[in-house]
């Protein structure tokens, strides 16, 4: 049997022990807890989503701006776009509560060094969707919209739906949230090694193929220019990506 570096007892396997000896407990007792956790995760949402309800006006005003004004063609259209905005908002007023009820399931079966950087991903990757997000709303989505309203004329004149003016901006800025995600993505691979430092760099010409490939299906536009603007900071990301590993991987090893 072989020694677990990180706990005392025996290890019974010869690769990785996800869970350490002392937290190990029967799974009826991990089900029931998750049962527990996922009834509170429900109820923070909930109380989210009310208390984002009396905001839903003013975040569908801002959001309606670059637009002025949108229409509905269903009477249930507007109850279910608020609904929709007000559980959004309930989600993201909830998420800490959220993170660290996922946390506390399943902390106990993480090591130390594990836990460590759990602390560090968790908030890294909030502020960088956000971040992405931001630049979505702000940059992505009025070239995406210059885009296409240069097509109407005095014959085409523009009446936009609401439900398909939200869904077409929630999905271009939660795109560009999502690709902000990229550095942490690929630290998380060199830290795991799944993927060497070196390995990102001798392949950067597939990385551009991807990075362009990936604005194309990530940007609902077909014009060139929104999916260079997705593009670029992809690219930049990507670079970032590749220096912070080479410091990663140093770290992993000085601390092994």
């Amino acid at each position: 049997m072989k020694e677990n570096p990180e706990t005392e007892g025996p290890c019974l396997v010869s690769g990785p022990v996800l869970v350490p000896e002392e937290n190990r407990r029967p799974f009826l007792d991990h089900l029931e807890e998750f049962r527990r956790r996922v009834i509170r995760c429900l109820a923070y949402l909930a109380v989210g989503t009310a208390l984002s309800w009396k905001l839903v006006p003013s975040f569908l005003s801002g959001f309606v701006a670059p637009v002025r004004e949108v229409v509905f063609f269903n009477p249930a259209e507007p109850f279910l776009l608020n609904l929709q905005t007000a559980l959004a908002g309930g989600f993201a007023l909830s998420f800490p509560l959220l993170a660290w009820e996922a946390w506390a399931f399943v902390s106990p079966a993480v090591y130390p060094r594990e836990r460590r950087v759990f602390f560090f991903f968790l908030p890294a990757s909030v502020v960088l969707f956000f971040f992405g997000a931001w630049f979505g709303w702000r940059i992505l989505l009025p070239s995406a919209l210059n885009f296409f309203l240069q097509f109407g004329s005095d014959v085409l004149k523009p009446m936009i739906s609401a439900g398909g003016y939200i869904n077409f901006s929630a999905w271009l800025v939660g795109a560009s949230g999502l690709v902000f995600e990229t550095p942490l993505l690929v630290l998380f691979l060199v830290w795991w090694g799944v993927i060497s430092p070196g390995t990102l760099l001798r392949q950067w010409r597939v990385a551009v193929v991807s990075i362009l490939a990936g604005a194309a299906v990530l940007t609902p536009t077909p014009d060139v220019i929104t999916q260079l603007l997705l593009a670029l900071p992809m690219a930049f990301l990507y670079a970032a990506s590749v220096l912070l590993s080479f410091l990663v991987a140093r770290r992993k090893q000085a601390v092994a």
